[in-house]
């Protein structure tokens, strides 16, 4: 397997600025890739004020699209900024990868978009012509 990170960097972050990624490994048909921000610092989402001071950090992990009939799942360090400002409400927060995944999302934007369309299905564009889900009530009308 290709473990150099431009490689990844390229096919799984292509387009969004912000990520490095640390380390790939593969196992029990999982590619995980860890990544981390590259930004040296964030704006605070209340203030607009911009900070470097690390609070914390944190893991999210994010379940991606698969990659070569193998589930794909990003680990991502996520730091938690101290904003500075004395006016500000908020004490910390933490920095948005708002291209990759929404704020607390479990799965990827374009995991999201994927499935949004129906490519969960076995069929082009969403599920069999008629077919309804277990646990959806019968139509009324």
């Amino acid at each position: 397997m290709q473990t150099d990170a431009p490689f990844w960097d390229w096919l799984v972050f292509d387009g969004i600025d912000d990520v490095d990624v640390e380390a790939v490994t593969a196992a029990f048909g999982t590619v995980e890739v860890a990544a981390r921000g590259r930004a040296a610092g964030s704006v605070c989402p209340d203030c607009d004020r911009f900070s470097d001071r690390v609070h914390d950090r944190y893991q999210r992990r994010l379940k991606d699209l698969p990659l070569a009939e193998q589930g794909f799942v990003i680990r991502l360090t996520v730091r938690r900024f101290i904003c500075g400002a004395a006016d500000c409400p908020r004490r910390t927060f933490a920095e948005p990868f708002s291209r990759l995944a929404a704020p607390h999302a479990r799965f990827t934007t374009r995991l999201n978009r994927a499935l949004e369309r129906g490519g969960g299905s076995r069929w082009p564009g969403g599920p069999a012509p008629g077919w309804r889900p277990s646990w959806a009530s019968e139509p009324t009308g």
